[in-house]
């Protein structure tokens, strides 16, 4: 009995000191040591705000709370009735206006054509005048002579010839004014006609007054399209629906809330308590591991530290109702996951300092979790990844990427496709453009170019140095041996709105049929039939032009240069003129042979682009059938025999556009696939 007393009362001691570290242990383990994290954090969110710029109604919403929207999307139309109202009147006017300039120009030249012609003959009279005024006198001169030959004879009175004498007098003092008068006349024949071609001379003054009143219109009608476009609101980055503040119907002022949207970013908020805040230090290394995942760690930096020791969010607090304080730590995290704005995370520090990051903290659109082959924005990929191509496009037209270019500025790049719309559709041909975001993103809806009806077979796109944009067709003839003027254009873009109008265009092919001893010097002793141009750079104030087809005799590609890219669009020169004022000649050689099943296949260029000093050249193959690419670099791009290097090959690829990666330090490759998805390559270049 003793012995169980004294046991009982050792229980009672050891028993709630037991339960006591049994306690911490099991909450040690649920919330997790330094191993797992040991600290909370939460996937920053970045807000948006989708509402109108003016007061108006909301007509109609396209999206639902908890939907995912792309950049680009539609998320809302607000009442665009009382614009198009607006428009119509202005269109009208511009009508009114264009009939009044038409009959104020019809009825100058009328006049004008009048005092032309009144002139002429005026001109004509004075002329007629002169030759009778000389053949009467040449006339009287004879019969002068004749008598004074009869008065010398005694057969006729000197008096005869005063008369005679008087009249040859009158007509030598007409006859001399008679040229003065005509000279006078001369010339204001050639005002009349210099001011009757005025009239349809786009430099003159006259015109330009007529046109004036038609600009103002025009401009109107421009700025109240763009009022029209903003009624059509857009989400400006991907993201998820996370309330909808307006309902169809309702009305909204200038500013006030229609959607919210949130994406998540690269980056991650962490709770750090303030016992452990104060050994943390910007550019630390951190691990971070999705909570409810059992994956490897990602890898991040600090960015920012919170300025001050402040109240923690509830989220973090180790007890419900009791407040924590500690410091907002921000991380950059390298390699993101997709994950939803305010996902949990279980963070540790390393304590050592990270190696820097990319630049920027933009919005990074990464793979899902289900392992798809997209990477992370600016991060080079070993093999090209597909470009995600939305449905509605896909339906509405053909996309078949054929060149490609950064505008850092809008964080987009501007593709051109070789065909657009469906084929025999209603969209067949129409003169656009595609974007696509620094993840393979296609926007949902195409770019329009204004000033053409159609375009074919666009090969290439570059960027001149006064914020133009040239695109170029490849000039050749299509598989039914036609070639329309939209297959051979090559067209100088300026930005108007959301899209680009056009500022010149020529065409190349015709410029070099109607100037034969030109094409010869450039490589086309035989015409343009088989010439076939995909590769175009700016670069130094000059258009670079690479050629697919012709090769010349030694199997390599040809690069012409236009030195004057102004003059080729000077549209008051034609022919041959205007080759040699643009000083287009050919400027380099390049052997660039692909490589199919193994073999050696000539290849022609299919894209061209300077960056620095550095040439780099894409080849497909110049007329065999088949799939195949190479990538190429000139590092001392002079001209004549090119010393390219191989830098890659890729079979089964056609890669036909070439631009600088919106991240710096990286090469941007588009490959067209035909009907299957194309893709793209970011990869690293060494300049």
């Amino acid at each position: 009995m003793l012995f169980v007393k004294r046991l009982k009362a050792r229980l009672s001691v050891v028993v709630p000191t037991v339960t006591l570290v049994g306690t911490f242990a099991l909450a040690s383990a649920v919330r997790g040591d330094d191993a797992l994290g040991g600290l909370t954090g939460f996937a920053e969110g970045a807000p948006e705000t989708i509402a109108a710029l003016e007061t108006s109604r909301v007509t109609s919403l396209h999206v639902e709370v908890g939907n995912e929207v792309q950049a680009g999307q539609l998320i809302a139309d607000l009442d665009t009735s009382t614009v198009d109202g607006e428009i119509a009147v202005a269109q009208a006017e511009r009508t009114r206006v264009e009939a009044d300039v038409r009959a104020e120009r019809s009825a100058l030249s009328r006049r004008l054509d009048v005092d032309h012609e009144t002139l002429e003959r005026e001109t004509a009279r004075e002329r007629e005048d002169l030759m009778r005024l000389t053949a009467e006198s040449r006339a009287l001169d004879a019969e002068i002579e004749r008598v004074t030959k009869l008065v010398a004879e005694h057969h006729a009175v000197a008096a005869e010839l005063t008369p005679m004498s008087l009249r040859r007098a009158q007509l030598a003092s007409l006859a001399s004014e008679k040229p003065r008068t005509l000279r006078v006349l001369t010339k204001q024949l050639g005002d009349a006609a210099r001011r009757r071609s005025e009239v349809d001379d786009k430099a003159s003054p006259t015109l330009a007054k007529l046109d004036a009143e038609l600009l103002v219109v025009q401009r109107r009608i421009e700025l109240l399209e763009k009022r029209r476009s903003s009624l059509l609101l857009r989400a400006t980055a991907k993201g998820k629906v996370v309330s909808l503040d307006k309902q169809p119907g309702e009305t909204v002022a200038a500013g006030e809330p229609i959607v919210k949207l949130v994406s998540a970013t690269n980056r991650v908020v962490v709770c750090v308590p303030e016992r452990r805040a104060l050994g943390i230090r910007a550019g630390d290394a951190a691990r971070l591991w999705v909570r409810g995942q059992r994956s490897a760690p990602l890898a991040g930096r600090v960015a920012t530290l919170g300025p001050i020791v402040s109240e923690l969010p509830a989220r973090c607090w180790g007890t419900p109702k009791q407040p924590m304080w500690g410091r907002e730590v921000t991380l950059s995290v390298d390699t993101p996951l997709e994950v939803i704005a305010g996902e949990a995370f279980d963070v540790a520090f390393d304590g050592r300092a990270a190696p820097p990051l990319p630049s920027g903290d933009s919005k990074v659109p990464v793979a899902k979790r289900s392992g798809g082959a997209e990477a992370a924005v600016g991060a080079p990929q070993l093999e090209p990844v597909p470009m995600t191509v939305p449905a509605p496009l896909a339906q509405r037209t053909r996309f078949e990427p054929s060149g490609v270019l950064a505008r850092r500025s809008e964080n987009r790049y501007l593709i051109v496709s070789d065909d657009t719309g469906t084929k025999d559709g209603p969209d067949e041909g129409r003169p656009w453009l595609f974007s696509m975001d620094a993840a393979g993103g296609v926007g949902p809806a195409p770019i329009v170019i204004k000033g053409v009806t159609a375009i074919d077979d666009l090969e290439s796109i570059a960027a001149g140095d006064g914020g133009e944009l040239y695109v170029l067709s490849s000039q050749s003839y299509n598989a039914k041996g036609r070639r329309k003027p939209a297959r051979s254009a090559l067209l100088r873009l300026r930005p108007a709105g959301s899209g680009f109008v056009v500022d010149g265009e020529v065409h190349l092919a015709e410029a070099l049929d109607v100037a034969p001893e030109r094409a010869a010097a450039l490589g086309l002793a035989r015409g343009t039939r088989d010439l076939d141009v995909e590769g175009m750079a700016f670069h130094g104030g000059a258009l670079y032009f690479g050629l697919k087809a012709p090769l010349d005799a030694r199997g390599r590609a040809r690069i012409w240069k236009v030195a004057s890219p102004e003059a080729l669009f000077d549209d008051t020169v034609g022919g041959a003129r205007k080759l040699e004022r643009a000083g287009i000649a050919t400027w380099g050689h390049a052997r660039v042979d692909v490589e199919i099943d193994g073999k050696a296949v000539p290849g022609g260029i299919s894209e061209l682009l300077f960056m620095g000093g550095t040439l780099v050249i894409a080849s497909t193959p110049s007329t065999a059938d088949g799939a195949a690419g190479a990538l190429w670099r000139v590092d001392d791009a002079r001209g004549g025999e090119l010393d390219v290097k191989l830098v890659r090959r890729f079979p089964g690829r056609k890669p036909e556009g070439l631009s600088p990666s919106l991240m710096s330090g990286n090469l941007m490759v588009v490959f067209d696939a035909g009907n299957a998805t194309p893709s793209f390559l970011e990869m690293p270049w060494s300049r």
